[in-house]
């Protein structure tokens, strides 16, 4: 039998924080399928989805001197948090024979990949939201 792949508590946190709120949906959506909580899975789904629209709502109405960090720190923390009361914590993974780590590497990979559609979506309702002449960008 194939050993569960599983995504630490920690690496939601940093992968989210590189990779975007869309990042932070796909682990911890992945780990809730990995341990059958399916339920679980859609609602981190739905409530993800809900989120990134919601802040790529207010993202461009911020004030300019807005703390850039506040809004990933938050989400990234929150993603952990999740991870650890909901799913396995690092000990848990570490201690049971049949559970890996996943990759960093491929967080890497999925976080840069997340990234850079959060930034094409972002990029495209800027687009639109200056050419509606809702804001100006200069």
């Amino acid at each position: 039998m194939e050993n569960r792949i599983i995504y630490s508590p920690n690496q939601i946190g940093l992968g989210s924080f590189w990779g975007g709120p869309i990042a932070a949906v796909y682990m911890l959506r992945s780990n809730y399928l990995v341990i059958e909580k399916e339920d679980y899975a859609q609602k981190v789904l739905s409530y993800g989805f809900i989120f990134t629209i919601a802040l790529l709502a207010i993202l461009p109405f911020l004030p300019e001197k807005f703390p850039n960090m506040i809004i990933p720190l938050l989400y990234c923390y929150s993603a952990k948090q999740i991870a650890e009361s909901t799913q396995l914590k690092k000990d848990d993974i570490e201690n049971n024979e049949s559970n890996d780590f996943a990759s960093n590497w491929k967080i890497f990979g999925i976080g840069t990949l997340t990234l850079i559609i959060f930034l094409v979506i972002a990029v495209i309702e800027l687009v639109v939201l200056e050419t509606m002449g809702v804001i100006t960008l200069a």
